[in-house]
């Protein structure tokens, strides 16, 4: 049987992909993302495979069309899984659900789903994996979670999950992940894989400069806090969060820019605005801007010459919801 995981390449996507490979043994592994989901899904077509797991992508709705084609080049015997707990329009589920089996819940993390979904096949340490996803994806508080938290000491699961999360800060996801990925299948904690811990805690060293750099540079346009062009690369999910404190914000956003496009993290604090659907309206104001992710955590990307408007609009959006 030929076989293909399909992930993302943060905690949650390694994790669930670590699950797809124990479900599908043997399976070719790739990272993947959101903007590119589609031209992955055009070249694992060519090769035919028998199964194919798809998990952890949020779905760009800018290229449903896209992904849809690519679906289409699909073997009508290729067995398609659609894992996914971002959040998803009811008429791109129905379409897509047409074509691939679909299991999609937003609360928990895309490894929770992965592990609920195929647990009649998976070994013991899997379960683990799962619970390392939900802990990095901030999805640590549905009934599953917590249920198996106590089969465990949660402390040493949240220690383990926090190696990851920490490493991954300072991992190429490209070439380390994918040997990361196939370690963790083995049921080898990252603990004790010493280019785990030692890349995490220099992660941390470099997060606490990250903090200081923020605290001096962070600037605010209403209730939304922002920092551009730290003089590191990553960290901008943290850096977000960062912003949004050390202005009393509401919202936080990290920005990255290059020649002509601007790359942002946003993250909330202290509220429960969505920040999917926020940034949806906002977005749609923007030629050629996408962007998406969970309620509490967003990315998008955009023309570095419409970034100043999409700040104002983001604080604009912000205050009107918190007024």
């Amino acid at each position: 049987m030929h076989a293909v995981v399909l992930t993302h390449g943060d905690v949650d996507g390694i994790t669930s992909g670590a699950i797809g490979l124990l479900a599908f043994p043997g399976a070719d592994l790739y990272f993947t993302r959101p903007s590119q989901i589609h031209a992955d899904l055009y070249r694992v077509a060519r090769d035919r495979p028998d199964v194919v797991s798809v998990s952890d992508i949020a779905l760009n709705t800018m290229r449903f069309d896209d992904i849809i084609r690519a679906l289409s080049r699909f073997p009508r015997e290729t067995s398609i899984h659609w894992t996914d707990h971002h959040p998803m329009a009811a008429k791109y589920k129905r379409r897509l659900s047409q074509r691939v089996e679909m299991f999609h819940q937003i609360g928990p993390c895309a490894a929770e789903l992965m592990y609920r979904k195929f647990a009649d096949r998976l070994p013991e340490h899997a379960l683990r994996l799962a619970l390392y996803g939900a802990i990095a994806d901030y999805c640590d508080n549905t009934p599953f979670v917590r249920r198996h938290f106590e089969d465990f000491d949660k402390r040493t699961l949240y220690l383990e999950a926090g190696l990851l999360v920490q490493a991954l800060q300072e991992i190429d996801y490209r070439r380390e992940s994918k040997d990361l990925t196939w370690e963790l299948t083995l049921g080898i904690e990252p603990s004790s894989m010493n280019n785990i811990v030692n890349l995490a805690m220099k992660a941390t060293r470099v997060e606490h400069e990250v903090f200081r750099y923020v605290q001096s540079h962070a600037r605010k346009v209403g209730p939304v806090g922002y920092v551009l062009d730290m003089p590191v690369h990553g960290y901008r999910g943290k850096s977000a969060k960062f912003a949004a404190y050390f202005t009393d914000s509401m919202i936080g956003i990290s920005a990255r820019s290059s020649e002509d496009e601007v790359d942002v993290s946003i993250r909330r604090r202290n509220s429960k605005i969505d920040l999917n659907r926020l940034l949806s309206r906002v977005i749609s104001s923007f030629t050629n801007a996408q962007g998406g992710g969970h309620p509490a955590a967003c990315g998008a990307s955009m023309k570095r010459s419409d970034f100043p408007r999409f700040l104002q609009l983001i604080a604009d959006e912000v205050a009107a919801q918190s007024s």
